[in-house]
């Protein structure tokens, strides 16, 4: 939500009522964020009211119930990833997607008094796709007049999954909330710009004064003359906040002229307040320790840029700009024997000291060989469902193990699915990791045999002996063959 101050009715029902739900529900990880930046594409000429507004929307969002210990509840600007995933996105996001978004020559009419020929307001709507990307979410709650947006998010996704062929981010879906109709005190929509909005968070004195002074759209001129609810804006609030036995009540003495509008809008002013009572008193109690609020949101924001860095880095190696050295380090040359020395994996910090990280210590041991021990002329790539490729596009399988206790063999499991080249990573009882290379003929048959002897997706235990010098190999029981010249022979994969 963009930060314009505190909120009115028309934002609580528009959307923060429906957060709230959602919350409750506990159908949903939520993610709620003031979206300070947002406010800076039509008001970058004077932010100077950014942070206390900033500041008057969370405390209205937890007022009214949003729970920082259900969601995460944090400032846009606190979290980088936002601009950095932007300036990604923005790279290849066509200029057309921007200029055919509805509300961009909408918002340029409506705010006619400001220049909103920049590149931040033309480019918010992939701000906003950021927004909703950088926590892959699945669904965006929004109202029928933000589909737009929705669906550009998806459209983006869709591009950069088949542009760059990965599948970093799913398409959100929409996820429609009801917001019922809540004309402001003139019968316009409610809108701070009208001067019209009755506040939520304001305290009931002034509630009751907004009501009692409510346009009825020049219905009922004589107490005598019956009106229509459903034309005037305190049937709008009844409809909205007052009891099922009240609106049958109030709708039925202004259609006889039974009731008088002073004492439908008491009606009203009382089922207004019932709701913004409470939160009207849990906003003073937040404003008196207002530092603890700020410091809450500093903590959220660090725990949302936690969760946006796990996609940032899946997006950096996307595009080439991860923060590690990674696979390019065996394009420049090392001599044979620090090749060698790689092999050495007490050298290792993650090796070494086991549970120094929480990758599984198969993929690291996979990882490790693929970045520093496959020779730097030989291409493998890796596809979003972790199937690696040659540059001839045969499947490749990697698969690791440790030596068994007290004897000399490794026991590989192999999925049943079809491969062009297996490799075999062997790490032994001193930290030392060895390969083999297979292409598929040497395993084609008894890998078939297996398969029918096998459940359907049970996996194919593979056993690799080691007798003197030789190494013998041995699919699902078969008889053992030799493949010691097949260790860091590399061909397979050319």
């Amino acid at each position: 939500m963009r930060p314009t101050g505190k909120l009115h009715l028309g934002n609580y029902m528009g959307a923060l009522a429906n957060w709230v739900k959602l919350e409750k529900s506990g159908q949903y990880e939520c993610y709620f964020f003031v979206a300070d930046w947002h406010a800076l594409t039509t008001d970058y000429a004077d932010p100077s009211r950014i942070k206390l507004n900033t500041l008057d929307v969370a405390l209205d969002w937890l007022a009214a119930g949003l729970d920082p210990e259900k969601s995460t509840i944090f400032i846009q600007s606190h979290v980088l990833q936002h601009a950095e995933l932007n300036l990604l996105l923005g790279m290849m996001t066509p200029l057309g997607w921007l200029e055919r978004v509805p509300t961009y020559k909408e918002q340029q009419e409506n705010l006619a008094t400001k220049d909103l020929t920049n590149f931040g307001f033309l480019g918010y709507p992939v701000l906003m796709a950021s927004d909703i990307l950088l926590y892959q979410a699945q669904f965006v709650p929004v109202g029928q007049d933000q589909s737009a947006h929705v669906e550009l998010t998806r459209e983006t996704a869709r591009r950069f999954n088949s542009m760059y062929k990965t599948a970093v981010f799913p398409e959100p879906d929409a996820l429609f909330t009801p917001s019922p109709k809540l004309t402001g005190t003139d019968g316009r929509k409610m809108s701070k710009s009208y001067g019209n909005t009755i506040g939520l968070t304001e305290a009931t004195p002034s509630v009751a004064a907004k009501i009692a002074s409510m346009s009825t759209n020049g219905q009922r001129l004589r107490q005598t003359d019956p009106g229509d609810p459903d034309l005037c804006p305190v049937g709008d609030l009844h409809k909205v906040f007052s009891a099922p036995e009240v609106i049958e009540a109030t709708r039925t003495g202004c259609r006889t002229a039974s009731l008088r509008c002073e004492c439908c809008k008491a009606e009203a002013t009382k089922s207004v307040c019932s709701v913004t009572g409470p939160i009207y008193d849990k906003r003073m109690q937040l404003e008196s320790n207002i530092e603890q609020t700020w410091e809450m949101l500093r903590a959220q924001s660090i725990k949302a840029a936690a969760r946006a860095e796990e996609t940032m880095r899946q997006v950096r190696d996307v595009f080439g700009l991860s923060h590690e050295l990674g696979a390019v380090k065996r394009y420049f040359g090392a001599s044979e024997e620090e090749l060698n020395n790689r092999r050495d994996l007490n050298q290792i910090k993650a090796f070494a000291e086991p549970g120094s990280t929480e990758t599984p210590e198969n993929d690291l041991i996979r990882s490790h060989w693929l970045t520093n021990l496959l020779p730097k002329e030989i291409a493998i790539t890796v596809e979003p469902d972790e199937t690696w490729l040659t540059a001839k596009k045969k499947r490749v399988l990697a698969v690791a193990a440790n030596l068994a206790a007290d004897t000399s063999t490794w026991t590989f499991e192999i999925p049943q699915k079809s491969y062009e080249v297996w490799v075999l990573l062997c790490r032994d009882d001193k930290n030392w990791l060895e390969d083999f290379i297979l292409p598929q003929k040497y395993f084609s048959q008894p890998f078939a045999k297996a398969k029918k002897s096998l459940k359907k997706d049970a996996k194919i235990p593979v056993s690799l002996r080691k007798v003197g010098d030789r190494f013998l190999l041995s699919i699902h029981g078969s008889e053992s063959f030799d493949i010691t010249a097949l260790q860091r022979n590399y061909e397979p994969l050319q």
